[in-house]
C-alpha cells in the first residue's frame, strides 16, 4: 500500500496519547525540521523522512513539509512514493517553482512520464525572467542526461526531452496565458474580495479561464489553487460570495478525470467549510464520503484524514444518524494518538464527545473528556481560538451525561435545552421563544436554497418549544408553533396565499364534522425518538395531546426482536449506513415508553413489511397475515385512541403530518371494536393549514376535458454501459454526475442502466386496461396509450400549455422511489435502450416538479408514490411535493408496492364517483375503500389492496 512507511515510522515512535506541545509558528523554528536538516547532511534518508513526517502531522497542509518526504523517499530510492507527495506539495503551493521542480525529476525516476508533464506544465505556468529558465531549463536538462544510460528510463526520458524542447517560448507562452486570464483571482486582495463587484469579476475570469486550463495553458493545479485562494478570503469577509463558489469548489471535488486526488482535497476542505457553515449537513456527508473513499489507498498523513473524519462526524452527528456518527468517531479516535497540530487535536475532541454522548456511549464520552481536560492543560493553549472547540464539546457531553450542572451561556436555545432537563419548563419557554425569534429574523433574510440547512435546528427549536408550553399548559400556543414549522416549505412559498394561517381562520374554513390533525416532532434533539404532540382543531375546539410514543410497542420491541434485528440489518445494508442494534439486543436501555434513536422509522418499516405482498403460484403471500390488525391497532393507539372522544363527531379528518408519519396509512389502523377508520372517517392529507386554505379558497374553474390518461408504455432494457460502483466514492460521483445532468437536461440513461437487473421491468396489462375502462366510462376522456405513452409527449403538452384543459390526470405504470440515488426516483413512461430525443423515458421527481400542470387532481397508479426522503421543512420530499409544486390541486399517490388488479377496481370505481356522480374526490375514495373492506371486490379485503393509496387535498 502506497506510503506504508511513513505510517510504520509513526507506529514506531509511539501511538500513546502524550502531551501536546505548541510547536513554533514557522516550521523552520521545529526540532523536526532541525532533525531533518542533520540528517540530510548525515546521509540518513530513514531518519530525514521520520523528522519530515513530524512534520506534515505538526503542520497539516504545509507544501514545504510534504516537498520533504516527497525528497526524502527519492534519497530512500521510493521515486512513486516521492512523485505521490510532490502532488500534495504542488496542491498546496502551486505557486511556488519549487515543487514542481523536483516533481518534474521524481516523475522521470519513477516513470511516470504523464505526471512529468504535469509537473513542468505547472512550472512553465509560473512565469519566470530569463535567467530563471535558462538555469530551469540547464538542471532539468543535465538530470535527464544523467539518466541516458539507464536504459528502463530510456522511453520516459525521451518524452521528458520533448517536455523541454522550446522550454523558454513555452513558459512565455503558459505564463501569458495565466495573467490574462487569473490575474484578478491570482492576486486578489481582502478588499477585492469584500468588494461585490469585484468579487464577481474575479469569479467570472476565473470560470473563463477554464477554457484556457482545457487548452492546457494553464495548469489544473494552478488553477484550483486560485479558487481555493479566493473561497479563503471570502470566509473572513464576503460570506456571501463564499456561497457563490461551492458549485465550483464541488465540481472539483467529484471530478477525478481531471484533477487528482491532492487538488481534489485541497477543494474539499475548502467546500466541506462552506457547507457546514450553512449546515447543508447532507452535502457535507456525501463530499467527505467521496473523499474518504479516494483517501483509503492514498493516505499522506493521518491529518489529511482526521480533517474528513471532523466534517463527516459532525454532519452524521448534525442529521441525528448517532450510531453512524458513533461508528465513524472510534476510527477518529484511533487517528488521535498520531495527530500533531493541537488544532486538529482540539476538533478531534469536539465532534468525538458529541458524537458519544449523543449515541450514549457514555463510557467513551467520558474517556475522551478527560483526554480534553488534559489537553486543556497544556501550557499556553488558552491563547488559542480553538480551544473553545474542546470546552464547547465538553459542556456537551456534560448536559447530556449529566455529570455536572450546566450553568446559563447566552445561547438561549442550549440554556432552553438545559431548563428542560432540570424541568423548568416556563423559563425554558421564555429561552425557547428568544432562540425562535432569533432563527426566524435569520430565516427571513436568506434566500430559499439558503434556509435548507438551518431548518433542522429551527424545527429543534419549535419541538421543545411546543414541549415547553404543553407542560406549561399554554396550548392555545402549540397550534402556531406546529404550523410555524411548516411555514418555510418550499411548497408553502411557491403556492399558499398565506405563510401561515392563524387558528381562526382555519377553524373558519373548517365544515362542523371536519377536523384538522398536525403534530410535531419533540423529540428532535434529543437521545429518544418518536414522540409526537398532536394538535386537534375542529370547528369550535383545540385539544393538545401526546402520541403514546412506544408505549404500545413495548413487548413488540422484546417478542419480536429478533424479526426486527434482521429487518434493521436489511435496512442498514441498503442505506448503506452502521446497523443499529444496541437497544434491541440489550447492550444500551432505552428510556421507558419511547424509541431509541432510528426504532420509531423501524417500525414504520415493519410496518410496511406487514403491508406488502408476494407472489408465489399465483396466489398472494403475506408477511405474518395473522398479525396485521394487532400491529395496526398498536398504531391506532400510538397515535388516535387519546384523541377517539374529541373525534366523536367527526366525519372527515384530515391529517398534517410531519416526518415518517406521513408514511403511515392512518385509514387502515384499526381499534379497539376491530373496524379500520376509513370506516368511520373519510381521512385525507394536506402539507399544512396555510395550503388546505389556499386551495379551498382558489377560484372556481371550468376544464375542457375530464380526464387525460397515460398507460400502456412499454419497458427496454438500458444499452448504456453502467457506471462503476464498487464503492460508496462511486456512488456518490454517480449521484453528483446525476444531478449535474439533471440541471443540464441530460439524458440519464447511463443511471438507470447501472442498476438495471437482467429483465425489462414487466408490462402492465392491469394498467393499461384501467385506463381504457376509464376512457369508457367517463366522457370527455383523453388517453396516451402503447407508444403515445412517452416523457417527449407529456412534456410536450405541459410546454404547450395543454395540460390545463384537463380536470384530471391519470398516469399507470412502474414508479419507485430510488434506494440510493433519490434524484432517479421517477415514474416509467415508455422506456427504450437509447434516449429518444433527448428523453431516457423516466420521469424524475425533479422533471416531474417543473412540469406546467395546472389540474384539479393527479393519480399516480403506480408504487410507492408516496414515499420520499425525510426533508427539514418539507417533511416527505417526493412525487407528492413535486406534483404540488407543479400546479395539482389534489393527488392520488401510494405508500407501497401494489397489487395490478386492486388498483384497477379502485381507480375505475374512483372515477365513476368522481365523475359520474359527482362526489368529492375524498368521500368517493372512502367509499371505495369501505367496499374493498366489505369484500365487494372480490377477496380483496387486506389493506395490502387499498390501504396504500392516499388522497392528499382539500
Amino acid at each position: 500500500m502506497r506510503y506504508s512507511i511513513i505510517f510504520f515510522l509513526l507506529v514506531a515512535h509511539g501511538l500513546a496519547f502524550a502531551q501536546v506541545d505548541i510547536p513554533p509558528v514557522k516550521m523552520e523554528s521545529h526540532p523536526d525540521y532541525t532533525a531533518y536538516q542533520q540528517a540530510k547532511q548525515a546521509k540518513n534518508p530513514t531518519l530525514a523522512l521520520q523528522a519530515a513526517a513530524n512534520l506534515i502531522e505538526t503542520y497539516p497542509g504545509n507544501a514545504l513539509a510534504f516537498q520533504l518526504v516527497a525528497r526524502a523517499f527519492y534519497d530512500l530510492n521510493k521515486p512513486e512514493d516521492a512523485v505521490a507527495f510532490s502532488k500534495w506539495d504542488v496542491a498546496y503551493n502551486s505557486y511556488d517553482g519549487g515543487g514542481s521542480f523536483y516533481g518534474f525529476m521524481h516523475a522521470v525516476f519513477a516513470n511516470q512520464p504523464l505526471e512529468a508533464e504535469q509537473f513542468i506544465r505547472n512550472l512553465q505556468t509560473l512565469g519566470q525572467d530569463a535567467a530563471g529558465m535558462q538555469r530551469d531549463y540547464q538542471s532539468l536538462n543535465g538530470y535527464l542526461n544523467s539518466l541516458a544510460s539507464y536504459t528502463p528510463l530510456s522511453v520516459t526520458v525521451q518524452q521528458a526531452r520533448g517536455y523541454l524542447a522550446n522550454y523558454e517560448e513555452e513558459s512565455i507562452k503558459r505564463a501569458k496565458a495565466t495573467f490574462e486570464n487569473l490575474a484578478s483571482s491570482l492576486g486578489a486582495t481582502y478588499g477585492d474580495i469584500a468588494s461585490n463587484e469585484k468579487s464577481a469579476q474575479i469569479l467570472t475570469d476565473w470560470v473563463a479561464a477554464e477554457e484556457a486550463v482545457q487548452q492546457g495553458l494553464i495548469s489544473r493545479t494552478l488553477y484550483v489553487d486560485a479558487l481555493v485562494s479566493i473561497a479563503g478570503m471570502s470566509e473572513k469577509v464576503n460570506f456571501t460570495f463564499g456561497q457563490q463558489l461551492e458549485p465550483h469548489l464541488e465540481k472539483i471535488v467529484f471530478d477525478q478525470s481531471n484533477y487528482n486526488l491532492a487538488s481534489r482535497y485541497r477543494a474539499y476542505e475548502r467546500l466541506a467549510r462552506v457547507q457546514a457553515a450553512l449546515k447543508r449537513w447532507d452535502k457535507v456527508e456525501t463530499s467527505s464520503n467521496l473523499i474518504t473513499s479516494a483517501l483509503r489507498s492514498n493516505l499522506p498523513s493521518s491529518a489529511t484524514i482526521a480533517k474528513v473524519y471532523y466534517y463527516l462526524t459532525m454532519a452524521l452527528t448534525e442529521q441525528r444518524k448517532y450510531q453512524d456518527a458513533a461508528v465513524l468517531a472510534d476510527a477518529y479516535a484511533a487517528t488521535l494518538p498520531k495527530l500533531k497540530s493541537p488544532e486538529y487535536i482540539a476538533e478531534a475532541y469536539n465532534v468525538l464527545l458529541r458524537a458519544y454522548a449523543f449515541n450514549k456511549d457514555l463510557d467513551k464520552a467520558r474517556a475522551v473528556a478527560q483526554q480534553a481536560e488534559n489537553f486543556l492543560k497544556t501550557p499556553g493553549i488558552d491563547q488559542f481560538d480553538y480551544v473553545q472547540l474542546v470546552k464547547n464539546g465538553i459542556a456537551t457531553t456534560a448536559k447530556i451525561v449529566g455529570d455536572e450542572a450546566v450553568v446559563a451561556t447566552g445561547n438561549a436555545y442550549n440554556d432552553g435545552v438545559t431548563l428542560v432537563g432540570q424541568k423548568k419548563y416556563a423559563e425554558a419557554a421564555v429561552q425557547f421563544e428568544k432562540a425562535r425569534a432569533e432563527e426566524v429574523q435569520l430565516l427571513d433574510n436568506m434566500d430559499l436554497l439558503a434556509q435548507r440547512g438551518y431548518l433542522d435546528k429551527f424545527q429543534r427549536i419549535n419541538g421543545f418549544l411546543a414541549g415547553a408550553y404543553y407542560e406549561t399548559k399554554q396550548f392555545e400556543k402549540i397550534y402556531d408553533v406546529i404550523e410555524s414549522n411548516r411555514m418555510y416549505t418550499l411548497l408553502n412559498d411557491k403556492r399558499s396565499v398565506k405563510k401561515q394561517l392563524p387558528l381562526k381562520e382555519l377553524q373558519a374554513i373548517l365544515g362542523e364534522k371536519e377536523a384538522y390533525l398536525s403534530f410535531i416532532d419533540v423529540s428532535k434533539g434529543t437521545t429518544y425518538d418518536g414522540t409526537y404532540l398532536m394538535c386537534l382543531v375542529t370547528k369550535d375546539n383545540v385539544i393538545v395531546k401526546y402520541n403514546r410514543s412506544a408505549g404500545a410497542f413495548d413487548d413488540l420491541l422484546t417478542n419480536e426482536k429478533s424479526q426486527l434485528i434482521e429487518l434493521e440489518k436489511e435496512r442498514a445494508k441498503m442505506e448503506f449506513r452502521a446497523v443499529n442494534l444496541d437497544y434491541l439486543t440489550g447492550v444500551k436501555t432505552r428510556i421507558p415508553n419511547t424509541f431509541a434513536k432510528g426504532e420509531f422509522k423501524l417500525m414504520t418499516q415493519y410496518l410496511r413489511k406487514h403491508m406488502e405482498a408476494g407472489v408465489v403460484d399465483g396466489r398472494y403471500v403475506f408477511y405474518q397475515k395473522e398479525n396485521v390488525a394487532d400491529l395496526l391497532n398498536r398504531f391506532y393507539h400510538t397515535f388516535i385512541s387519546g384523541l377517539d372522544v374529541d373525534l366523536f363527531t367527526v366525519d372527515k379528518l384530515m391529517i398534517s403530518p410531519e416526518g415518517l408519519i406521513a408514511t403511515i396509512p392512518f385509514d387502515a389502523l384499526v381499534d379497539d371494536n376491530g373496524h379500520y377508520l376509513a370506516e368511520r372517517f373519510e381521512i385525507g392529507y394536506i402539507p399544512n393549514a396555510a395550503m388546505l386554505y389556499t386551495l379551498r379558497n382558489q377560484p372556481n374553474k371550468t376544464y375542457e376535458i375530464n380526464v387525460l390518461g397515460f398507460g400502456g408504455a412499454t419497458y427496454d432494457l438500458y444499452s448504456a454501459p453502467k457506471a462503476p460502483l464498487n464503492s460508496i466514492g462511486d456512488l456518490e460521483k454517480l449521484r453528483y454526475r446525476v444531478r449535474e445532468d439533471l440541471g443540464k437536461g441530460q439524458p440519464l440513461d447511463y443511471a438507470f442502466a447501472t442498476f438495471q437487473g437482467d429483465k425489462p421491468m414487466s408490462y402492465l396489462e392491469g394498467g393499461r386496461k384501467e385506463v381504457v375502462v376509464i376512457e369508457e366510462i367517463v366522457q370527455k376522456t383523453e388517453t396516451r396509450l402503447d407508444d403515445r405513452m412517452t416523457e417527449n409527449e407529456l412534456k410536450k403538452m405541459s410546454a404547450a400549455g395543454e395540460l390545463g384543459k384537463y380536470r384530471a390526470v391519470h398516469l399507470s405504470s412502474h414508479a419507485s422511489v430510488h434506494p440510493y440515488v433519490f434524484d432517479l426516483s421517477g415514474i416509467a413512461m415508455t422506456v427504450k435502450s437509447e434516449p429518444v430525443h433527448g428523453e431516457d423515458g423516466m420521469l424524475v421527481v425533479e422533471e416531474l416538479e417543473k412540469l406546467n400542470l395546472p389540474v384539479d387532481f393527479v393519480m399516480l397508479s403506480a408504487c410507492q408514490t408516496a414515499l420520499g426522503i425525510e426533508s427539514p421543512g418539507d417533511g416527505i420530499k417526493g412525487f407528492n411535493q413535486a406534483l404540488f409544486n407543479a400546479g395539482a390541486n389534489s393527488t392520488l399517490t401510494s405508500l407501497w408496492s401494489v397489487s395490478d388488479s386492486g388498483t384497477m377496481y379502485l381507480s375505475v370505481e374512483l372515477y365513476n364517483r368522481i365523475f359520474n356522480h359527482a362526489m368529492e374526490t375524498s368521500a368517493a375514495l372512502a367509499d371505495v375503500k369501505r367496499n374493498f373492506i366489505n369484500g365487494k371486490y372480490g377477496d380483496q379485503t387486506h389493506p395490502y389492496f387499498w390501504a396504500p393509496f392516499i388522497y392528499t387535498g382539500y
